[in-house]
């Protein structure tokens, strides 16, 4: 396709109001400033920032599990048209700082639910994430007996997978010492080559490396 895959434009979103028992209106302050951001598919995009500048507010909203105050965001072809809810990993992947694993199943089982039900035995492109995140070794143990790090390239490994139109990426190094944080950038890299928009919210200069691009919050 040409074109864009993603837009934001003049996007903004507000502090959300305290348990005060107020009405949903902004308050006073922004947890994000105004923000115009294009990603074409194929292309890596590192998202920088201070802590607290909105990176992981603008993955929610380009993602459409937060709505913005002001502005609009745009999910091109080929995301169907559809409620954000309604969408598969093959359309729209997110690697959260928080992981979202499931303690009970393995690493390898984990990554599997990134694949339709129908493909999730014995799937070839498991076994290559595994290989390409060193995840081979510790693949069929329960995650809660896991490293950090090792939970970490699970979840983007679950990302990878189907091979997303979009892929959503927060902080996806920063349980990561060098050497994996060199397979985390170089799959991220091939993702994107493959044709993937991703788009990563870093701290990271090795993430800034890898990136066709950098678009820096305030």
């Amino acid at each position: 396709m040409t074109g864009p895959l993603l837009t934001l434009s003049g996007v903004r979103r507000f502090d959300r109001p305290g348990a005060d028992g107020r009405d949903g209106t902004p308050s006073g302050g922004k947890a994000l400033s105004v923000v115009d951001l294009r990603l074409d598919p194929g292309e890596l995009v590192a998202l920088t920032g201070p802590s607290g500048s909105g990176k992981s507010t603008v993955l929610m909203v380009a993602g459409g599990w937060a709505v913005p105050d002001r502005g609009t965001v745009t999910v091109h072809p080929p995301l169907p048209p559809v409620d954000v809810r309604e969408l598969s990993w093959r359309h729209l992947a997110f690697v959260p700082q928080s992981l979202g694993l499931l303690d009970e199943l393995t690493l390898a089982e984990n990554i599997t639910l990134g694949l339709p039900a129908r493909e999730r035995g014995g799937n070839e492109a498991v076994s290559r994430v595994l290989d390409a995140l060193n995840l081979r070794e510790p693949a069929h143990r329960p995650a809660a007996r896991t490293s950090r790090g090792e939970q970490q390239r699970a979840a983007l490994g679950r990302a990878l997978v189907g091979g997303a139109a979009l892929l959503l990426a927060d902080e996806p190094t920063s349980h990561q010492d060098r050497r994996r944080a060199d397979l985390v950038c170089a799959a991220l890299r091939r993702a994107a080559e493959a044709g993937t928009g991703v788009l990563v919210a870093t701290h990271d200069p090795l993430v800034v490396a890898h990136a066709d691009r950098e678009i820096a919050l305030t």
